[in-house]
Order: C-alpha cells, then sequence, then structure tokens
C-alpha cells in the first residue's frame, strides 16, 4: 500500500507569515517593511491577519518595529539556494535620501520578486565610486545577472553614468540619463510622463471647482527631467487659459519653503497647490500652519505619489497615486532583459488614480460631471475625505 503524505493545511496567518518572510529575504538588512495596510492589499487579507504573522517575525528577531517609524529587517534568517531555472538580479539602494518615494519602489521590487520566482540579493550603497563598484562586484559573484538600481539623486547622474559602464553587469535605471537610454525601465519619449498628464489633469481639477489662482510647487533641480515636464504641462495650461503663474521651487531647507508660504500667503483664499511630490505638499502645509493659514480653508493642495505619510496628515492630504507595482514590473523585467542582450521596456503608461482627501476642498464636489472632465484619472474618494466632509 501506497502511502501518500499530506501538509497539514496552513491556517491563513501561517501564509502570510511565509509571504512576508520572502519579502524579507529580499531586502537589504534596515531596508523598511511596507505598513501593514499595505501588506494587507498585497496578500487579501485583514491587517489583523498581518499584524499577526509579523508578530512572529518580531518575536524571532528577523524584523524590528520601531515607534513612528515602522517595521525594518533587522537579520536575513536562512540562505536561499538558487535555483537552476530562477535568475539572481542584485540591488543596490542608495543609503541615504529618497524618502517614502525610494521605499515604495523598493517594496514593489521585492514583491514583484517574490511573485515571478527572481532571487534577489541586494546591498547599500552611498556613491557610485569604488565603493559601489565593490559593492556590485561582490553582487556579481553572489551569481547575480543583473543590477537594479530602485532611486538615487538626480543630481548623481552624471556618477551614475560611469558607474553603469564601469559595471561588469547590466543595470536597470529608475530614471532617464542622458547616454543610457536603453537602461531606463519606460522608453525615453514616455519617461516623466505620468506626472505631466498629472498635472495638466489637475490643473483641470482645480478650475473645474472655480480656481483662478494655481501654483505650481516643486524641488530646485534643474537636472531633474520629470520635473521639467511637470513645468512645460503647467506652463501650457495657465497659458493656454490665461490665468497667472505662481510657481516656487524650493530647496530641502525649512526656510526656503518658509520664505515661498510667506510670499504667496496673500493669495489666501482662492489659491490652489499642485506639488510635485506628497513630501513637498506636506513640507508646505506645515509652513502655512506656522502661519497661522491652513488646507482648505485658506489654501487648497494636492500632492503626488500617495505616501503613506499623506493619509494621516492634518487634514489628510489630496494626492496622486502611482502605479509602484507598474515601476517594480518595468526595473526587473528591464533588468532581466539586459542580461540576455535584449531591451525591454514600458511602452505605455498605466492609469494613475486622484485620491481625494480634505487638503484640496473637493470631496463634495466630485461627481460623474467631474470624472468626465479627467479622462486621464481614476478619481476616489478616500475615506478621510469622506470623514473630513461628514464633519
Amino acid at each position: 500500500m501506497e502511502f501518500i503524505a499530506v501538509e497539514p493545511p496552513r491556517f491563513k496567518h501561517q501564509h502570510v507569515e511565509a509571504e512576508i518572510r520572502g519579502l524579507v529575504e529580499t531586502l537589504p538588512v534596515g531596508g523598511r517593511l511596507p505598513a501593514e495596510r499595505r501588506l494587507a492589499e498585497l496578500y487579501g487579507c485583514n491587517f489583523l491577519t498581518v499584524r499577526r504573522a509579523l508578530k512572529e517575525l518580531v518575536d524571532d528577531g528577523t524584523v524590528v518595529r520601531r515607534a513612528g517609524s515602522g517595521t525594518f529587517v533587522a537579520r536575513h534568517t536562512r540562505v536561499v539556494a538558487r535555483k537552476a531555472n530562477h535568475a539572481r538580479v542584485g540591488v543596490l539602494v542608495w543609503q541615504e535620501g529618497g524618502g517614502a518615494y525610494a521605499n515604495r519602489v523598493l517594496q514593489s521590487l521585492a514583491h514583484e520578486a517574490v511573485s515571478t520566482g527572481v532571487e534577489l540579493r541586494s546591498g547599500w550603497v552611498r556613491e557610485f565610486g569604488a565603493s559601489g563598484l565593490e559593492q556590485a562586484k561582490m553582487l556579481e559573484n553572489e551569481g547575480c545577472v543583473a543590477l537594479v538600481l530602485p532611486w538615487f539623486p538626480h543630481d548623481r547622474a552624471d556618477e551614475a553614468r560611469a558607474f553603469v559602464r564601469g559595471c561588469a553587469m547590466p543595470v536597470s535605471l529608475p530614471m532617464l540619463v542622458p547616454g543610457l537610454e536603453a537602461n531606463c525601465f519606460e522608453h525615453q519619449s514616455l519617461f516623466g510622463a505620468s506626472l505631466q498628464v498629472s498635472a495638466e489633469e489637475l490643473c483641470g481639477y482645480f478650475h473645474a471647482l472655480g480656481h483662478q489662482r494655481i501654483a505650481l510647487l516643486g524641488p530646485e533641480a534643474s537636472g531633474d527631467a520629470v520635473l521639467q515636464r511637470l513645468l512645460s504641462a503647467y506652463a501650457c495650461f495657465t497659458s493656454r487659459l490665461g490665468l497667472p503663474s505662481f510657481c516656487g521651487l524650493v530647496g530641502p531647507d525649512a526656510r526656503s519653503i518658509g520664505r515661498l508660504a510667506e510670499r504667496w500667503i496673500e493669495h489666501r483664499g482662492d489659491f490652489a497647490v499642485i506639488s510635485y511630490d506628497d513630501e513637498h505638499a506636506l513640507r508646505f502645509m506645515t509652513a502655512m500652519h506656522k502661519l497661522g493659514l491652513s488646507a482648505p480653508e485658506d489654501f487648497q493642495i494636492v500632492g503626488y505619489n500617495d505616501t503613506e505619510a499623506s493619509a494621516f496628515s492634518d487634514p489628510p492630504l489630496t494626492t496622486i497615486r502611482q502605479n509602484f507595482t507598474y515601476i517594480g514590473h518595468w526595473l526587473l523585467k528591464s533588468a532581466l532583459a539586459l542580461s540576455r542582450g535584449e531591451l525591454e521596456q514600458s511602452s505605455s503608461l498605466p492609469r494613475s488614480q486622484l485620491v481625494v482627501r480634505g487638503s484640496c476642498g473637493g470631496a463634495a464636489h466630485v461627481d460623474e460631471a467631474l470624472r468626465q472632465r479627467l479622462p486621464n484619472l481614476d478619481v476616489i474618494l478616500d475615506d478621510a475625505a469622506d470623514d473630513a466632509t461628514s464633519g
């Protein structure tokens, strides 16, 4: 008689625990895990199941919780043997900067690797010189066939170019670098177009709400190709409708954005701000709050990237929810193609979502007519917006 061994069924939290352990192995030590609500979305469960699964990892020291910051990888628990039919890709994580955006790209990349069976090896990098090439060599020695850079500062583009040309492995890049167009995960005609399209739609959104003063807020970054497309879209819209132009480009320091807030305070009331990202939007809200002004009563504002902080700001920040799954998918796909001597880049944009919360003052005005005026955005009323409206 033949006996067939049957594995005992797993409870849901045990399945989620196994999935998260796989995710942890793809992140570098010190890397940040997605928030509980994001993990719940990824694994199709509620946050209590995720919390129970994470407790097992906390208890055995695999991850560590830091109050107010999140959950971070403390150690790797196993050495994964390379399977013959599985590719191995290296990930070089820029150690400083990038903030919430860089974390979301890294998380989406890790999840994409888990879901497609690609093995990731990761390391930290502070610069693209000798130490960066040394890290790349270590990853090559671990069997990696290509590298992915999830994010790096725009002002390091020249260094990144030298790094890619000096690296023995092909490198998939998160942005367009002149001379390395084939290394970008998106075709050069497409890169930055998502923010450009969103800017045009947001200008139309605020204008539909009755605003005549629409401002643009962003970083002082002359080499940022995405910013250039954003500026172009904004200038075309305001010029076409004969609206006044308010463009504020600020440095990373609090004094710079504070001075901008002081200049713009005179336009309180009918003043709508489109921000380059959530970080600049939240900084501007803080600067205005110090002057006694708040959204949406004195000004209205929309961010970009839907970072975790945007949902918990006061008021919750209306934002564009970018498709990070798309970014992670194409960064990895591009890397694997380059390792085979081929070229695979995204040639079509995914749709973005406008998540309407309290900061834009538009929650009560979202209807079918408004949605039809924004053909390239899916408009979503977030619970935070509903709470603000009902309150």
